[in-house]
């Protein structure tokens, strides 16, 4: 059933801001970014478990993008491509016919995440080899026709923001660390600071404390080596952990209140 009357005026603004942020998608933390950013306003999640290659030999890369520190237990299931929590909601969603799927019953991701999560991909014809799949957890109320079809509306989006991802790390000879120099959390934060919010005003924005924003600064500080925020933007920017503001662009803003 199609759902698009439902979006109308600054609804289809945000959503046409979001298809075009998600062509300039390239590199990890502009796909976090965006995904806990423009995303939001229609697919509201707390983390993002991402799936990319031969989905029917499951010789795939297991990737998390979450605002909420995961506890260890729960990133080793969700990153194995074999005995994880990925290959089950798989196979439920290829024989409901490869639709946006609601699970009713996954208790380990519900004592992890909470119970609200929806599950959509993208196979494409002759490509198989380059599927993708993405389980959205931590929704704030459970997903229903809106949700199916706005989720339907934007995979072919997630789906290439994902391919260049992954396709940009690979022709780069990058080698994805399961242990990141910065956590998602802290090139988020970090992303903030280039741009010269408080600390307070980081923690407005990602809704968690300023003592918290204090301390993934302070990690940020130790883990680059460096002695000031000035001083770990430039470090950051030259490495390419994050952008430059004009490089940022629109696509670093957070989420609508």
């Amino acid at each position: 059933m199609n759902y698009s009357g439902s979006l109308h005026g600054e609804e289809l603004e945000r959503l046409l801001f979001a298809i075009e942020t998600s062509v300039k998608v390239t590199k990890r933390f502009q796909f976090f970014l965006w995904a806990q950013g423009a995303l939001q306003s229609f697919l509201p999640h707390e983390t993002l478990v991402c799936s990319f290659g031969d989905l029917s030999s499951m010789s795939v890369n297991n990737e998390i993008f979450s605002r909420a520190v995961m506890p260890e237990s729960f990133e080793r299931v969700a990153r194995d491509p074999h005995g994880g929590l990925v290959l089950p909601l798989l196979k439920a969603w290829n024989d409901a016919g490869r639709r946006p799927m609601v699970p009713i019953d996954a208790p380990l991701l519900a004592e992890h995440v909470g119970a609200h999560l929806l599950c959509h991909g993208v196979v494409e014809p002759r490509r198989e080899q380059a599927a993708s799949f993405f389980v959205f957890l931590g929704m704030p109320h459970p997903p229903g026709e809106r949700e199916t079809y706005l989720a339907e509306l934007l995979m072919p989006n997630l789906h290439m923001a994902l391919q260049r991802m992954w396709e940009g790390e690979l022709q780069g000879g990058k080698v994805v660390m399961a242990d990141p120099l910065l956590s998602e959390r802290e090139l988020q934060v970090l992303a903030w600071v280039r741009d010269g919010k408080t600390n307070y005003e980081i923690g407005q924005i990602l809704d968690i404390s300023p003592l918290t924003v204090k301390n993934h600064v302070q990690k940020i500080l130790r883990k680059l080596n460096v002695s000031n925020r000035a001083q770990a933007v430039a470090h950051a920017v030259t490495s390419g952990l994050i952008p430059s503001v004009e490089g940022a662009g629109r696509s670093t803003e957070a989420p609508a209140a």
